[in-house]
């Protein structure tokens, strides 16, 4: 916002006059430059409006007329004897002007407080959270005011930069204490840790562990009023948690944890105990106060001084004593109150835990569900499979005939393999070759057999019981004695088709074949 105004108009006389408004905010004035029309040359006015109103140097020529008007919101800033053409621009000047001065007021008094910030800073000789608060205070209230827009750019900046210096000294003074508080912390962790290791030592040995125990809780107790860094609490709380957990095992026997569910009934059972405490404290405190209203009502009715005296003192024991329980009275309710806090948060756990453990379940069952369908679908695949390869063997089998055995003849092959020896030996020691298996005579007449026709190779059924070959035959040299038996030669596929086609057409031929073949 600028606070330079320069405007035609005319004087008293009607004259062509330059006007040149100047607002002076630490003064609260406004002083009028009044220039002829022949100073006001197009030069010189040229000057006024690009550098002046800007704020820059500008020479005035001499003599020209200044008059200072304070700046007020019912006088108008031009003297009555002046007037221009447009009266809204001075009016709009008055206003911001007006604004401008407030403005500079405001920054003014921020800066009074930041002297005065400054000097006690300088004074200070170590960090003083206080003061540090207080500067923020400070700085938060100048940003309210410049949410508000009540300052200037240029004011904002000025407040801004000193008050970051005084940030930093601060920052500084906190540094030095914040070493000197880490130095101080160690030498109380060190004093503190040297009991615990004693207490440990107790603890080892396994003897008053009951009084170890409330020696811990003493050390506990301490604890929370120490002035210690976040390390060394935390490092010192976890070396006191194992020492009491080392009691606990030393006395208790090393029970596995059960988790929330179990700290909430110790919780619980503590709370219905103390629950049952504060009813009883509260009816003593009630025949307390029933007696000490006896006694305060006999008072005025005692017979002599001495027995007033008396009462007096059975009056003040039994306020002190119902004070006392009260105060502990008022200590079992603040407990009380934290176990409430602890049952309501280890509920909260719990409920927590109980809705991971559902969520797992579901997971769990998610995936069984998923593994149980792929193993359906791995098991009908593979029925599908074994389906197709069943079905390609049938096919297989069609093209390429294989002729079974009966059983009559495998259980002969069985019997000849079992009864074959493997060598035999001679007299005099030496082993005498095995009698290669011959082939059975050739019968005595041969039997005509009709010239069998080209056929293809079609599927056999099972050879009947008739169309077997005979027992083995067995033949004995009498050069070794040695009993060979002599397995007939199995016929081969295409001899079988070949069989079964001669018998279907020439059964006379067939049977005269077998008949030799048993003669034989």
């Amino acid at each position: 916002m600028r606070t330079k105004l320069v405007l035609w108009g005319t004087n008293a006389n009607d004259e062509r006059v330059l006007l040149a408004l100047e607002l002076l905010p630490e003064k609260n004035e406004v002083n009028l430059h009044v220039f002829t029309e022949e100073q006001a040359t197009d030069a010189f006015t040229k000057q006024l409006m690009d550098e002046w109103r800007v704020d820059k140097e500008v020479a005035f020529p001499d003599p020209h007329q200044i008059i200072k008007r304070p700046l007020t919101m019912t006088d108008d800033l031009l003297p009555e004897e002046f007037k221009v053409e447009r009266g809204d621009v001075i009016q709009r000047a008055q206003s911001e002007w007006a604004f401008v001065v407030l403005s500079y007021k405001l920054q003014k008094t921020f800066q009074s407080e930041l002297d005065s910030f400054q000097e006690r800073i300088n004074q200070a000789q170590e960090f003083s959270k206080s003061l540090w608060e207080e500067l923020k205070g400070f700085w938060e209230k100048v940003q309210a005011q410049v949410r508000e827009r009540n300052l200037f750019r240029e004011h904002v900046t000025d407040l801004r930069e000193h008050s970051n210096e005084l940030f930093n000294q601060m920052k500084k003074l906190r540094q030095a204490a914040d070493n000197q508080f880490r130095r101080t912390s160690s030498e109380v962790a060190k004093e503190f840790s040297e009991k615990l290791e004693a207490l440990q030592a107790k603890i080892d040995e396994g003897k008053h562990l009951i009084n170890a125990f409330e020696d811990l809780k003493k050390l506990q107790r301490e604890y929370h009023d120490l002035q210690l860094t976040r390390d060394d609490r935390n490092k010192l709380w976890a070396r006191m948690d194992a020492a009491f957990k080392a009691v606990k095992e030393k006395r208790f026997g090393n029970k596995p944890a059960g988790g929330a569910g179990d700290a909430y009934t110790r919780v619980e059972r503590r709370y219905q105990g103390l629950m049952s405490a504060l009813d009883k404290m509260q009816k003593s405190i009630d025949r307390d106060e029933k007696d000490l209203h006896f006694e305060t009502r006999r008072a005025h009715d005692s017979d002599g001084q001495l027995e007033m005296q008396i009462r007096q003192a059975k009056i003040n024991m039994i306020t002190e004593r119902v004070n006392s329980k009260k105060e502990k009275m008022a200590d079992m309710v603040r407990t009380r109150e934290d176990l409430e806090r602890r049952m309501a948060s280890i509920k909260a756990k719990m409920a927590e835990e109980e809705e991971k453990k559902k969520v797992e379940e579901a997971k769990l069952a998610v995936k069984e569900r998923i593994a149980r369908e792929i193993e359906d679908t791995n098991k009908g695949l593979e029925e599908v499979a074994d389906k197709l390869e069943a079905a390609a063997q049938e096919i297989a089998e069609q093209q390429h005939p294989v002729p079974a055995k009966t059983k009559k003849a495998k259980k002969e092959e069985a019997e000849v393999a079992s009864d074959a020896p493997e060598s035999s030996t001679s007299e005099e020691g030496a082993e005498t070759p095995v009698a290669e298996p011959v082939d059975p005579p050739a019968p005595a007449e041969a039997a005509p057999v009709m010239e069998e026709p080209a056929v293809e190779e079609t599927p056999v059924a099972e050879a009947s019981p008739e169309e077997t070959v005979a027992a083995d035959t067995v033949e004995t040299y009498p050069e070794d004695d040695v009993a060979v038996a002599v397995a007939p030669e199995e016929p081969s596929a295409t001899e079988a088709g070949e069989e079964a086609n001669a018998a279907d057409e020439t059964e006379e031929t067939t049977a005269s074949v077998v008949e030799a073949e048993k003669k034989d």
